[in-house]
C-alpha cells in the first residue's frame, strides 16, 4: 500500500515545512544520516534567507501575488479569495503547461498539470514573507482579512493590501496569459531585487544580486562565487561542509563493510572498497591542503553564529560534529577509514536510531542504495543560483534596452 500525507488544519508554514523535508530526502547533500540538518539549515538561512530547497523560480514571487488581488480575485476576501486565488494557481499552471515555451524548467506541475497537489503559495510562502512582498504573517486562510479601511486622512480612505504597494502590475489577460513565461521584465527584476536586498541586506543573495553578474554553473558552491572572507557565516558554512563530507564517507564505509557481509542477492558488490577509495580522496584533496586554515577555524564562532539563527540546534549534534571536526583537525584524518575513535564515534551516531539504524536492523541494510548523503552541504545554492539568474537575467536585459 503506498504511503501518503495528509493534511488536516496545518497552516500554510506547516504545510512548506513538511514539503521541504520529504524534498530533502530525495537530495543526496541533505540526507538526515548524522543528524546536522539544523546546523545545514541554520547556515542556509544567514546565506540566504527566505529561500528553501523547493522553490524553483523567480517569478512565482510575482505569480502568487497576482494570482490572490488580481482577475477575478480582485476586492474580494476570505474562503472566497482562497477559492478564487487557487483557481488561478491551477489556470497559470494550465497555461504555463500549454505555453509551448522553451523553458519551462522548475514549473510547478509541470508533469501532472492543473491537477498537482501543492501549489505554488505554500511554496513560496517564507520568501513572500521574508521579502515583505505578503506585508501580514498571513496564511492562505486569512488573506483578504486585511483589506480594510483604516480610518480616513486627508488624502483619503487608505486601502491596506496583503502585499506590497510597489507590486509590479500582472500582464494584461493573466493569468490565462503569461508573456515571457518565467521570464521577468525588467520592472519586475528591479522590484524583486529591492524586495530582496532590502529585506536581507547583509545576505549572500543581496550581494549577488548588487553585483548583477550571472553565476556560471563552474560556480558549483557559493564560495566559489563570492570573493573569500566576503561573509564570516560563509567561511564557516564552507568549512563545515568540507568536513561533513568526510563523515558521510567514514558512515558510508561503516555501512559497507556490513552490506559486503550480507549473502545475496545483492545490488551492491565490494562498497567498503568503494569508500575507502573515496575516503583517501577526500584526505588527499580536502583535508590535507587546508590543514592550516582548518587547525586555526575558530569553532567556538562557528557554533556561537549558527546558534543565533537557531538557538535549537541539537547539542547532540554539536557535540558530534565538534568531536569529528577536532578528531580530524588533531591528525585522525591519517589512516582515517581504521581509525577506531572515529569510527566508532559515527557508529554510535547511527546506532542512536535504534530498529531504523542499518546497523542495528538487516532489513534497513538491505535497502541501502549504495551512497547516503555522499554529497557535500551546498546550503540550498542549488535554488538560489536558479531564483538569482532570473534576476540578473531581468535585470541585464534592462540593461541592454
Amino acid at each position: 500500500m503506498a504511503s501518503s500525507i495528509a493534511w488536516l488544519d496545518s497552516t500554510t508554514e506547516e504545510q512548506r515545512v513538511a514539503r521541504e523535508l520529504i524534498s530533502l530526502f530525495t537530495q543526496p547533500e541533505s540526507r538526515e544520516e548524522l543528524g546536522i540538518g539544523q546546523v545545514r539549515d541554520a547556515f542556509s538561512d544567514i546565506l540566504f534567507p527566505g529561500t528553501s530547497v523547493i522553490q524553483t523560480r523567480a517569478r512565482y514571487f510575482l505569480f502568487i501575488p497576482w494570482c490572490y488581488s488580481t482577475g477575478k480575485a480582485s476586492h474580494l476576501s476570505g474562503a472566497r479569495l482562497r477559492e478564487v486565488g487557487r483557481k488561478q494557481e491551477r489556470e497559470l499552471i494550465h497555461t504555463l503547461h500549454s505555453s509551448g515555451l522553451d523553458d519551462l524548467v522548475g514549473m510547478v506541475g509541470r508533469r501532472v498539470g492543473p491537477s498537482v497537489k501543492t501549489l505554488p503559495f505554500t511554496i513560496y510562502w517564507s520568501g513572500l514573507r521574508r521579502f515583505d512582498i505578503l506585508t501580514h504573517d498571513n496564511d492562505l486562510g486569512t488573506l483578504g482579512a486585511v483589506n480594510s479601511r483604516d480610518g480616513a486622512t486627508e488624502l483619503g480612505d487608505r486601502l491596506i493590501s496583503d502585499w506590497d504597494p510597489g507590486l509590479p502590475p500582472a500582464p494584461a489577460g493573466f493569468p490565462a496569459a503569461v508573456p515571457g513565461g518565467f521570464r521577468l521584465t525588467p520592472t519586475e527584476a528591479e522590484w524583486l531585487a529591492e524586495r530582496i536586498t532590502v529585506a536581507s541586506p547583509d545576505s549572500v543573495t543581496a550581494h549577488l544580486l548588487e553585483r548583477r553578474v550571472p553565476i556560471g554553473p563552474e560556480h558549483r558552491f557559493a564560495w566559489e562565487a563570492v570573493p573569500e572572507g566576503r561573509f564570516e557565516a560563509l567561511e564557516h558554512a564552507r568549512r563545515f561542509s568540507g568536513m561533513m563530507l568526510g563523515a558521510s564517507l567514514l558512515y558510508n564505509l561503516l555501512i559497507g563493510e556490513a552490506y559486503d557481509k550480507m549473502p545475496p542477492p545483492k545490488k551492491h558488490e565490494d562498497m567498503a572498497q568503494r569508500y575507502r577509495d573515496e575516503i583517501d580522496t577526500w584526505v588527499r584533496e580536502d583535508v590535507e591542503p587546508s590543514l592550516a586554515d582548518l587547525r586555526a577555524w575558530d569553532l567556538a564562532r562557528m557554533w556561537e553564529v549558527a546558534l543565533t539563527q537557531n538557538p535549537r540546534i541539537d547539542p547532540r549534534a554539536q557535540a558530534f560534529a565538534t568531536a569529528w571536526i577536532e578528531g580530524i583537525r588533531s591528525g585522525g584524518y591519517d589512516g582515517l577509514a581504521d581509525n577506531r575513535a572515529l569510527r566508532q564515534l559515527v557508529r554510535a551516531r547511527e546506532e542512536r536510531k535504534g530498529k531504523q539504524s542499518r546497523l542495528l536492523n538487516e532489513r534497513m541494510l538491505a535497502t541501502w542504495s549504495g551512497a547516503s548523503g555522499t554529497g557535500r552541504l551546498e546550503y540550498r545554492w542549488g535554488t538560489v543560483r536558479v531564483i538569482v539568474n532570473d534576476i540578473i537575467q531581468g535585470l541585464n536585459d534592462d540593461a541592454g534596452s
